[in-house]
């Protein structure tokens, strides 16, 4: 038990980010719920395809936007009226004396919008017999009508903020669009897909939110591998680290499953891959605008 809190519950209690340990056994815990989930679509009989990424996209969002939510009820002490609720159990309180709920962070808020996703799918698929519209439109639906729901206990109190991140992920999203346009160093062939130059596109703007929230605040970098390049090469190493890795998993991903029959396990790797850029981002880019 002393292990585990140490390296598990300690990092929540005084949120000093993650460590080496935990962030092995999360990363060996997300790849475990990406297959599982992924077989579990297929006994289902749900093809991982266009219509699916388009429905799933507003659940993908809303880890980031629900951990934002959390934030803003943290810093007002919102949580503290939990207390005496069914959520007792999964409410911690840190060293400041401040309640989080360990279901809206990470790594459980991840389970909790794969439970939240999971049973508005299963409500999607019962509609899809009764009305005869099709799935991915109904849990499309609700899962943005409840980012919505979201969003609206949201605030905007730093317009630099929201400005410097829109500008910057332009900027990259121009980058990549010109890279791809020009098919400069063969990119648009190799990497540059359409859906890939989306995907790296989420990632940048992940990496201008971290950029921006440890250039201009007082942030300070959680994981272990990116707060090492950013320690050598300051807030700007969030970019060096990122633009490299993520292109060389697009490119992997499509060079080692690039038959037909591999296509719909592919798509699911790039939904995690995306799972992994843009919930952090939005989280990261709400919570600096709303000066939490």
């Amino acid at each position: 038990m002393g292990i585990f809190e140490q390296y598990f519950i300690d990092p929540i209690r005084y949120n000093t980010g993650y460590n080496i340990v935990n962030t092995a056994a999360y990363a060996v815990l997300f790849v475990a719920a990406v297959f599982l989930a992924y077989k579990g679509l297929k006994k289902l009989g749900i093809a991982i395809d266009r219509k699916f990424i388009f429905a799933i996209s507003p659940y993908i969002a809303m880890g980031g936007i629900l951990r934002a939510v959390e934030d803003l009820w943290e810093a007002s002490g919102a949580t503290q009226s939990l207390l005496d609720t069914f959520l007792a159990p999964f409410i911690l309180v840190d060293a400041t004396g401040a309640a989080r709920n360990l279901l809206l962070i990470s790594p459980l808020i991840y389970i909790t919008i794969f439970f939240i996703a999971a049973a508005t799918l299963a409500l999607a698929l019962l509609l899809q017999r009764t009305t005869k519209t099709e799935y991915h439109k109904i849990w499309f639906a609700i899962g943005a009508l409840l980012n919505v729901l979201l969003l609206l206990q949201l605030r905007v109190s730093d317009v630099f903020a929201l400005g410097a991140v829109l500008t910057i992920s332009a900027a990259w999203f121009f980058l990549i669009w010109i890279a791809r346009q020009k098919n400069i160093f063969g990119l648009r062939d190799k990497v540059l897909s359409v859906e890939n130059s989306l995907l790296l596109g989420a990632h940048m703007f992940d990496a201008t939110t971290t950029f921006v929230a440890l250039q201009f605040y007082p942030y300070f970098e959680q994981h272990v591998v990116a707060g090492f390049f950013i320690s050598v090469l300051g807030p700007a190493g969030i970019f060096v680290l990122k633009l490299p890795v993520i292109a060389g998993v697009l490119y992997y991903l499509d060079k080692e499953m690039h038959e037909k029959s591999e296509a719909e396990k592919r798509n699911f790797l790039k939904i995690a891959v995306l799972i992994l850029g843009l919930g952090p981002g939005l989280r990261n880019w709400l919570r600096i605008v709303m000066g939490v």
